[in-house]
């Protein structure tokens, strides 16, 4: 999208390709969303996945040929209440807050940091291309990889390859440095937003997540809100894009290192007064 609205304000004006990307939005964002999307897989008759490893092994009295039986998967759902007392919530709503605020600063700015390297406007479009494309690469690698290592750990490390990149970034002045760099920050952003979803339904179940992540993302959209702005400040009062890419990475990294003490929560059931139960 970056490079098609390249062309058509080359082509033709601001105006026309705001148009075209307002109406594109709405016919790939909305109504294809509206008509198709499911809430859950129990509200078509389905159930979720289970693990490669939760399925009974067959025995001599099933049939032969018969597939193994899944077994249920045992989840844990924690309500609004219960998982506001619980540390890893605080832990992922900071880290959410942090890594969503270099997200949001890096790819905003990108492109402007780029240009005041020197490159021309379609290189630079092509460098916020590379980011995204990058993204649907990345979300394939870390889902192949949730299914082996615990999530935290796998969100620091997408949080230190933000960090990477931002320093990077900070570095590139050329066609080919600048690709590279934005493909590296793509890696991290992707894991950073696949990972936050599949943690947050990992930790607390799927009951109450709508609300739960309803509260989550005041963090992570707070986050997004500060990082362009901080971003833009600091380019004004120094005429480049240096400090605030440094400061993004050390933010990165402080969330990388923050996000492992996130560890699963386990939910305490409230237990009967016994007191009440003789009388």
């Amino acid at each position: 999208m970056p490079l098609a609205a390249q062309f058509m304000i080359t082509g033709w004006d601001w105006r026309t390709a705001w148009l075209v990307l307002g109406l594109l939005t709405f016919a790939l964002g909305v109504i294809p969303p509206f008509l198709l999307m499911s809430r859950r897989p129990e509200d078509m008759g389905l159930k979720p996945d289970p693990l490669p490893d939760e399925t009974t092994e067959g025995t001599s009295s099933e049939p032969i040929g018969e597939p193994p039986t899944p077994l249920e998967i045992a989840e844990t759902n924690f309500t609004v209440s219960q998982a506001f007392r619980t540390r890893a919530f605080w832990l992922l709503a900071a880290f959410s807050a942090a890594g969503f605020m270099v997200q949001a600063g890096v790819s905003l700015h990108q492109v402007a940091h780029y240009i005041n390297q020197g490159l021309p406007g379609a290189s630079a479009a092509l460098t916020a291309s590379t980011f995204a494309f990058s993204q649907i690469i990345s979300s394939l690698i870390w889902a192949a990889l949730a299914r082996r290592v615990p999530v935290r750990f796998l969100l620091s490390t997408a949080a230190f390859v933000v960090a990477v990149a931002a320093i990077g970034t900070s570095a590139s002045a050329s066609v080919a440095t600048s690709l590279i760099a934005s493909a590296s920050v793509g890696l991290g952003v992707g894991g950073l937003h696949f990972l936050t979803r599949l943690a947050w339904a990992d930790y607390y179940g799927r009951n109450h997540l709508g609300r739960i992540r309803g509260f989550a993302m005041s963090a992570q959209i707070g986050g997004q809100a500060v990082g362009p702005v901080l971003a833009g400040f600091m380019f004004d009062a120094t005429g480049s894009y240096l400090m605030p890419l440094l400061v993004f990475a050390g933010v990165a990294s402080s969330a990388g290192v923050l996000v492992l003490f996130a560890t699963p929560p386990r939910l305490v059931e409230s237990k009967p007064d016994p007191i009440n139960l003789s009388s």
